[in-house]
């Protein structure tokens, strides 16, 4: 279920967010950043976005969509980049927003896959759980079929092999459903807020690459 509702709670607003923002003006322009901080009601800082560690300059005046994720929601809203700076850390400062979108994990859209993962614990020493197929993604989850239960109230590792040698490792996620159909247990996971910068950056690397393929009839 999606709600709406007027300005943004500073509560919510952590230092750390990983934060992802759709260029409103063209279609090819996606970036994943950090939160820095805020001034509720007057604007959003963001740490500004790069390429091959480079910063990207964010042109003034224009539009952005952007997407957090926090305590199992989804945090959706627009805003207009108000200026920038370089030093001494390169920053890019948005619109605070006047209204927002609100949705619980999972509600937003799933892509279909058909991806190779394997399931480890999250320890000092990562022990195999399972292999298993990844069926569909989301920016806030996924669900999974493997041929074991997998246990709940535990933070897991899972390791997506895309092609070749192409893989995501590493990303934390929990489980949140499961059910059981003649020996295949299918699982639903959310990915975690605590996730490494590197990893969550990968993993929106290759969801905005889905999202980018032309729909073909």
């Amino acid at each position: 279920m999606t709600e709406t509702q007027l300005s943004l709670s500073p509560e919510v607003l952590v230092c750390g967010l990983r934060i992802r923002i759709l260029a409103m003006e063209t279609t090819k322009s996606r970036w994943n950043t950090v939160l820095i901080g805020a001034r509720p009601g007057r604007y959003l800082i963001f740490d500004m976005p790069k390429v091959n560690n480079m910063p990207v300059k964010l042109d003034e005046g224009s539009r952005w969509s952007i997407t957090f994720i926090t305590n199992g929601r989804i945090f959706t809203f627009n805003g207009e980049v108000i200026g920038s700076c370089y030093r001494p850390f390169p920053l890019v400062f948005f619109t605070y927003p006047e209204t927002i979108e609100i949705s619980n994990l999972r509600n937003d859209k799933r892509y279909p896959v058909n991806i190779p993962i394997t399931l480890n614990t999250a320890n000092d020493t990562p022990e195999l759980i399972t292999k298993g197929l990844l069926l569909d993604l989301s920016w806030g989850g996924c669900l999974t079929a493997s041929t074991v239960e997998i246990p709940k109230d535990v933070t897991l590792l899972m390791n997506l092999y895309l092609d070749g040698s192409n893989t995501i490792e590493g990303l934390m996620v929990e489980k949140k459903s499961c059910r059981n159909k003649q020996g295949t247990f299918y699982t639903g996971f959310s990915f975690l807020s605590s996730n490494p910068v590197a990893v969550t950056d990968r993993l929106g690397e290759f969801i905005s690459e889905i999202e980018s393929i032309p729909l073909r009839l």
